[in-house]
């Protein structure tokens, strides 16, 4: 009785399930159809681009990709399908004409592999993601697809399209649901479970008849098919004019929570030619950058860089570093600090080198050394030389299949852009493409001891035409930097003269002979010898912000350390009276600095494996008159470090006195 139970409810369920099978099984399209279909459906791509000046360590091995993969001279970016006999709708994203790209060129491929370029834009519209185009030429069988009217949840539907780069594809699913327009709500948005690729972009949703339901504009996650399509029906509120809009635009200031977001929205009257349209839309595009980040910068002027007075007390005691520090306020812009990073370094030779390091708005920077045999500026003057020299200490690859394949240059650049930023720096700017990947590799450089010191960016070209060069150029007020070399090689920097140096070293002069060294900056001059002062020795000059002028620069410390390896050193520095947010032990510093007491008593002190002499220049004590009329306490310290082992041990009070006197205050 038991067995007969369980065979009954056996035979119960497998009727029920295969009835609730059957009414929810979904059809598929006739065959003959999917033909009719072909000839108005087809793939949109673009050429693939390689780079003429581009050199790799080795022949690119096209041959180890999969044969579509190798012999494929086009990138398939999406689906277009004939609306009529001279136009075609695909989604607008498929060409992101506001975007920068290096690839301008677009085409619908039909089955059989042939190309037909793209003619004129008649209708965009960013909040519908519409785009219809016409054909400099058309295949000779064209099939354009017709409008369905209303879905329902439940009804099958097609997702018909370019899948993957793989051709024009069919596959089935059903309604899933109709949701609010994600944007503006003005239309109810096509949710359906047939699968969508990448690739599928601008394909029709189709019903059971072939007709065309929406179009394809969003694929869900991987593993999940709740796709997105626009009903059809939006394609009647297209009008003759292209309709851009960008909703929350945003810049902000690192650090803070200061912001300011705003709908970008623009139009032009069509037809036009896509690169027109282009043109235009990211020109538009671009000022609406500018101009946001100009209001941000209205709207805390008062409070941030230059101007914020807690910016100015952060100016008493700045601190020092290698390479290129970026400035940070906290979120109230109470707190300010310099971001630096340390310099890896990465041996070229035994006589040049690399030293990379993080950046906070780049992807890195680097300090890049010259080979000895080349001039410093005939070093500067060629960017390529520059970033090929970058190259050979930090690997940039191109993927080739599953191999990587080492860049050895990116030839000379597309750009070179020689400016001066606020603080009288000049910078170079060089652009390259790499337009394999559609991206760029930006350098923005300055003159350094034996090189080149560089932020570099390596980006999707998308981002050049969102005010990318404004922003570095306007970013680069808030760099300080901080100089390091040997003697022989400040020697040659200052050499350069005004077309290289920054304003502040403007006058300066160097001259080694054997162990003299007569140096002249802006603030004094020195005349001092030292047996072991040779070429190789080494100088630090760090550079920070003027305490009494709005936007210049001034001395934070030097210092130089005769025998390259050592500690021991002397030292120059200046100190500002301290502002109420000054920390304690700064205050303390400052007051034993104006009263030549405790550190700057001039007497030896023992700092464990250190010996130190440091003494207040007290004719140097002045009252400046800031910008904004605040009077600001100024005085130098002159210093002598040694270190307390033996060979250390001789008459250091004679031999720091001897540098005292050497150096001479303006």
């Amino acid at each position: 009785m038991q067995k007969k139970k369980i065979f009954t409810a056996l035979l119960v369920t497998l009727f029920f399930s295969r009835t609730v099978w059957a009414e929810n099984s979904i059809k598929f399209l006739d065959k003959e159809l999917i033909k009719q279909l072909n000839n108005g459906i087809y793939e949109v791509v673009t050429p693939k681009i390689e780079s003429s000046k581009m050199e790799y360590d080795r022949k690119l091995p096209f041959e180890k990709m999969d044969f579509k993969e190798r012999n494929e001279k086009y990138y398939s970016i999406g689906t277009a399908f004939f609306i009529n006999e001279k136009e075609l709708l695909t989604a607008g994203h498929v060409f992101s004409p506001m975007y920068f790209s290096l690839r301008k060129q677009f085409f619908i491929r039909d089955a059989a592999g042939k190309v037909y370029p793209v003619g004129k834009i008649n209708k965009y519209s960013t909040i519908r993601d519409m785009l219809v185009f016409n054909l400099e030429q058309y295949p000779e069988k064209i099939r354009p697809l017709t409008f369905s009217g209303p879905l329902d949840v439940g009804d099958t539907v097609f997702s018909a399209g370019n899948a993957l780069g793989e051709g024009i594809s069919y596959r089935a699913g059903q309604v899933a649901s109709f949701t609010d327009e994600r944007e503006y709500g003005k239309w109810k948005d096509i949710r359906f479970s047939s699968p969508a690729s990448p690739g599928n972009s601008g394909g029709p949703l189709l019903n059971l008849a072939g007709e065309v339901a929406g179009v394809i504009v969003s694929r869900a996650n991987v593993g999940e098919n709740y796709n997105v399509a626009v009903p059809i029906s939006e394609f009647s509120n297209l009008t003759d004019k292209a309709e851009f809009q960008l909703r929350n635009v945003t810049v902000e200031i690192a650090g803070t929570d200061e912001t300011v977001i705003k709908d970008w929205s623009f139009s032009l009257p069509l037809p036009a030619a896509v690169t027109e349209v282009a043109e235009k839309s990211q020109n538009s595009l671009d000022a609406f950058h500018k101009a946001i980040a100009a209001e941000l910068t209205e709207k805390v002027k008062e409070k941030s860089f230059p101007l914020g007075p807690r910016f100015r007390d952060y100016l008493r005691n700045q601190p020092i570093f290698q390479g290129l520090a970026a400035l940070v306020p906290d979120i109230d812009f109470k707190q300010w600090t310099a971001a630096s990073y340390s310099m890896e370094k990465i041996p070229l030779s035994a006589v040049q080198n690399v030293h990379r390091g993080e950046s906070l708005h780049f992807d890195f920077q680097a300090i890049v050394e010259k080979s000895p045999e080349t001039p410093l500026k005939d070093f500067l003057d060629s960017p390529k030389m520059i970033m090929d020299t970058l190259l050979k200490a930090i690997p940039y690859y191109r993927s080739v299949g599953t191999e990587k394949v080492r860049i050895n240059s990116f030839g000379e650049p597309e750009q070179k852009n020689v400016w001066n930023d606020r603080l009288g720096r000049k910078w170079t700017t060089s652009l390259w493409f790499s337009e394999h990947n559609n991206f760029f590799i930006a350098s923005h450089c300055l003159a350094y001891p034996k090189g080149a010191l560089c932020n570099v960016t390596v980006k999707s070209a998308s981002i050049l035409k969102l005010n990318y060069f404004d922003m570095v150029k306007e970013g680069s007020d808030e760099i300080t930097i901080g100089y390091e070399g040997e003697v022989d090689d400040w020697v040659e920097y200052f050499s350069l003269g005004k077309e290289r140096l920054p304003v502040y070293f403007e006058g300066a002069e160097m001259v080694r002979e054997g162990s003299r060294l007569q140096m002249k900056l802006k603030d004094f001059q020195i005349d001092f010898s030292n047996p072991k002062i040779s070429g190789k020795s080494s100088l630090h000059l760090h550079l920070g912000y003027a305490n009494e002028l709005l936007l210049a620069e001034d001395l934070v410390r030097f210092e130089i350390f005769p025998q390259k390896g050592s500690p021991a050193h002397y030292r120059i520095q200046p100190f500002f009276a301290p502002s109420p947010f000054s920390q304690e032990n700064y205050t303390a510093t400052w007051d034993e600095a104006l009263h030549s007491t405790g550190e700057f008593s001039g007497k030896v002190i023992n700092k464990g494996e250190r010996r130190i002499i440091h003494k207040t220049a007290t004719q140097t004590k002045k009252t400046l008159t800031a910008f904004d009329g605040q009077k600001i306490e100024k005085l130098f310290t002159v210093g002598c470090s040694y270190k307390t082992a033996a060979e250390e041990e001789g008459d250091i009070e004679q031999d720091c006195a001897r540098f005292f006197q050497g150096v001479k205050f303006f």
